[in-house]
């Protein structure tokens, strides 16, 4: 799965996402990002409008995990949940000595952190996607 076939699954597509946490098994390759996504619909009651539910998203394979440090230095000490949009690598921003080792069908992606102004870019070969158990409470 890519991470453009998993958001023609979502409600709102990845709209208005965000991270919760990442974590790098360098053993097993996985990159496991816990995010929260917006399940609520604008025709929804306005209590639910606003509804999240948490989830997983595997990155497969891991070749390359890069975080960018961020350029906003407002964020410095804040906790909490990061908004993010994606999209694939553009040529020319990993390495061509890094970007040539790859496999052919490794599937290159930034994941742009809105409030830290900076990328994670993830390279891998595949994509997973669950639900967590419980639904998160609305705000």
């Amino acid at each position: 799965m890519t991470l453009e076939e998993l958001e023609e699954q979502l409600p709102n597509r990845l709209h208005d996402a965000r991270i919760r946490s990442i974590t790098h098994n360098y053993d097993t390759g996985t990159l496991i990002v816990c995010v929260e996504i917006l399940t609520g619909l604008p025709d929804d009651p306005p209590s639910t409008q606003v509804a999240y539910r948490d989830a997983v998203i595997s990155f497969l394979d891991v070749c390359l995990c890069h975080i960018e440090q961020p350029e906003n230095e407002r964020i410095i000490g804040l906790r909490g949940s990061v908004w993010f949009k994606y999209w694939r690598t553009e040529p020319g921003i990993l390495l061509p000595k890094l970007s040539d080792r790859f496999p052919t069908d490794a599937i290159s992606y930034t994941l742009y952190v809105l409030e830290w102004e900076a990328s994670i870019h993830i390279v891998a070969s595949g994509v997973g996607f669950s639900w967590s158990e419980t639904p998160q409470p609305q705000a």
